[in-house]
């Protein structure tokens, strides 16, 4: 089964909130970006705005959020209530904006969505203009392998190690597209969790693969992390995040 972004929009955001590990990788992405006024910032998969909304708080460009979901753009239009934010139905694959439009492009936990990513980078590279920049964040293979739900289960690892590829693939496929330099950087992050937390995100399949498991694996799953619960409400999980963060620019072209 697919990920339905439709019927999880209303609790995205609660489900997925906003850390402060995120709100310090998109203040640094910015500084090196340094964007000014008049540019063009675009957020492909935007969701409910959860990054698309902060970005636009801490930058004098003009910010665009892209998503393929009605549902999910709704949402991020009702959060906007001083329209700082042009909320655009789109595609990675067929962005809303002519030719070098954009200073820079970002893509924030969406290329494992994507059944075609070269074709999304060059569609990335066609609306950036010369020196613009693409901010991607990824997982690693090793953080599917070691992800803290896989003890429940197990299919997770198996679905999304094809999703999460080597950042070496990645970089190719961002050269092949058009970009002149590409650049990664692995961060680790540990995160103690509840397990009432983690009981309530799972329900909410806060993640996508948790909509592509075989229905009794993710109802057993759940009916032990429910267990634990029952046994011991003041029980704590770690999760140990293995991020990718991808920085791919083109040439900035002087004249004379």
């Amino acid at each position: 089964m697919s990920p339905s972004f439709a019927q999880i929009a209303p609790r995205y955001d609660a489900l997925r909130p906003l850390s402060p590990a995120d709100r310090a990788r998109l203040a640094e992405m910015l500084r090196e970006a340094r964007l000014v006024a008049g540019d063009v910032v675009v957020e492909v998969g935007c969701g409910t705005g959860r990054l698309t909304l902060p970005l636009a708080a801490l930058t004098p460009a003009r910010v665009v959020g892209v998503d393929a979901e009605p549902r999910m753009l709704e949402v991020a239009r009702a959060k906007d209530a001083a329209g700082r934010v042009e909320w655009l139905r789109g595609s990675a694959y067929r962005l809303p904006l002519p030719d070098q439009a954009a200073a820079l492009v970002v893509l924030v936990m969406v290329l494992h969505l994507l059944r075609q990513r070269g074709r999304a980078f060059a569609e990335a590279r066609r609306v950036l203009r010369a020196g613009g920049q693409l901010s991607a964040w990824t997982f690693t293979p090793r953080h599917v392998a070691d992800f803290y739900l896989n003890e429940y289960f197990p299919s997770i690892a198996v679905i999304d190690r094809p999703r999460f590829p080597p950042v070496e693939t990645l970089m190719a496929e961002l050269k092949r597209a058009g970009f002149d330099e590409v650049r990664v950087e692995v961060r680790e992050e540990v995160r103690r969790m509840n397990v009432a937390e983690v009981v309530d995100r799972v329900r909410g399949r806060y993640i996508s693969t948790l909509s592509m498991l075989p229905p009794l694996e993710y109802r057993l799953g759940l009916q032990r992390l429910e267990e634990l619960l029952a046994r011991d409400r003041s029980a704590m999980l770690t999760q140990r995040s293995e991020w990718a963060i991808i920085t791919a620019s083109t040439i900035a072209v002087f004249s004379a």
